[in-house]
């Protein structure tokens, strides 16, 4: 193994590893289950049913209003993400969404076995994703698709994917309660290649609670990619005032991400906080995620009604 190939996987285990920590089955791509949304990342990774032009993550079924979304979001070890999407309202109570994502990992210095210098290389993972839904509106029941195109490249290697996710969610209006199920990386490769594709489908079921009393919105969401597998997220989203919001959540992560560095790292581990201002059609997004290493992730979002 060359060592320009070690050096990319010591960088993407130094991504892999705090969002993972055992909870993954490990793939070829680590691009599908990172943050791209601020919002997401200020409440820990809660908030599929929260809706964002950015994410190709949360439920298809979501949806909120016409907008268009940028968000840049910077990892550990130099790795950074640029994401754009955008939202429409069709005729016949349906909807769509188009984003992309785009995930550096950095440049890298190429060595063959002999230690000498073959020159610089790239590493990307980019998502080009399409959602389509519809509400029904003798049952307060959305559902959705969303397909998305996948490129997977460093050094000579270039992977092309196929992906399909699909869900749906139900809102009990006088509750103020919103119920969803998601299934998400139903995957195909498209080319050949020495990297092997090992995706798992992923079922989310997640709840929306907007509380009577309280300017609180909350969310819970439980991931599985396989039976044994379980990760449980929790966020809340405050309504400070008309133009200011509060997010913070965290997940069971913390566990397999605690190495004991301190008690702060512990307790804050695997957890996410920000804010949201809005001025008029303009609202922007700030967010941290820490893990429970002790790195940082920041992320800022800016959405434009349209």
């Amino acid at each position: 193994m060359s060592l320009s190939r070690i050096s990319i996987y010591l960088k993407l285990f130094s991504l892999i590893i705090p969002f993972s920590s055992g909870a993954y089955p490990e793939t070829t791509f680590p691009g599908m289950d990172i943050f791209i949304s601020s919002a997401s990342l200020s409440m820990g990774g809660a908030g599929y049913l929260k809706p964002s032009p950015l994410s190709s993550d949360n439920n298809p079924s979501t949806y909120g209003e016409e907008v268009f979304s940028a968000s840049i979001i910077k990892y550990p070890a130099g790795i950074a993400s640029q994401n754009i999407g955008i939202s429409f309202l069709f005729k016949n109570n349906t909807f769509g969404k188009f984003s992309i994502n785009n995930i550096s990992y950095g440049i890298f210095e190429g060595y063959n076995e002999s230690l000498i210098s073959t020159g610089t290389y790239s590493a990307s993972d980019t998502k080009i994703s399409a959602s389509y839904g519809k509400r029904i509106l003798r049952l307060p029941i959305k559902l959705g698709v969303r397909s998305s195109f996948y490129l997977s490249n460093y050094e000579d290697y270039t992977v092309y994917m196929f992906s399909v996710s699909t869900g749906f969610s139900f809102r009990a209006k006088e509750q103020k309660f919103t119920l969803g199920m998601s299934i998400h990386n139903l995957a195909t490769s498209l080319n050949s290649s020495d990297l092997a594709v090992d995706l798992h489908p992923k079922l989310v079921i997640s709840g929306l609670k907007k509380l009577k009393h309280l300017p609180l919105s909350l969310f819970l969401d439980v991931t599985s990619e396989n039976s044994s597998d379980l990760t449980a997220f929790i966020g809340g989203e405050f309504d400070i005032s008309k133009n200011f919001q509060f997010r913070i959540g965290s997940s069971n992560r913390k566990f397999n991400q605690n190495i004991k560095k301190n008690i702060f790292s512990s307790v804050t581990g695997a957890s996410g906080f920000g804010f949201g201002y809005k001025k008029k059609d303009i609202l922007i997004n700030y967010s941290m995620y820490m893990f429970g290493t002790g790195a940082l992730s920041q992320g800022i979002e800016i959405n434009i009604a349209i």
